[in-house]
């Protein structure tokens, strides 16, 4: 018994996509392609957005050094010329800084700057008589970013060096 086979354009192998499943293929891969840009986009802001408060937060410490080590400090205790033995950063007061450099954008050189507040207050503490100065200072970076305000605080006590 022989069975004859039936030749149609299909069997020759030259099956193809039809025009629906092109467009199907097409949208698929747009918007793919659009999900995967809005998502390195957003990324890309997140480490923008980390990258400033890494800026910020370096400024803070690097004050917070300066507080932590500039001597003497000696409330107590009075200089040559009559004033007291502090460091002109340990004031008691509240003292504002302007244009402090957060962070610098490589690609477009965009700097993003902000304020640095420095309030110190005296927080001496006195037991059986004896007074233990010490001041309270405390930190503050602000900045604006996008349209947004940021803000990184950070606070430290020193106690006199003697």
């Amino acid at each position: 018994m022989v069975f004859h086979k039936k030749h149609s354009k299909n069997s020759l192998g030259l099956d193809g996509f039809t025009l629906i499943e092109a467009v199907v293929a097409i949208t698929l891969v747009g918007i793919g392609l659009a999900t995967s840009y809005t998502a390195l986009t957003k990324i890309n802001a997140f480490a923008s957005t980390a990258r400033h408060s890494t800026g910020a937060y370096t400024a803070a410490m690097n004050q917070i050094d300066l507080l932590l080590s500039d001597s003497p400090f000696n409330p107590q205790k009075t200089n040559d010329d009559g004033t007291p033995q502090i460091p002109p950063e340990l004031t008691i007061g509240t003292h504002t800084t302007t244009n402090v450099p957060i962070y610098k954008e490589p690609t477009s050189g965009v700097i993003v700057s902000g304020t640095m507040t420095t309030t110190i207050t005296d927080a001496s503490v006195t037991y059986n008589g004896n007074t233990l100065p010490m001041y309270r200072a405390t930190v503050q970076v602000t900045y604006t970013y996008l349209s947004r305000n940021y803000s990184f605080s950070m606070s430290t006590m020193r106690a006199s060096d003697i």
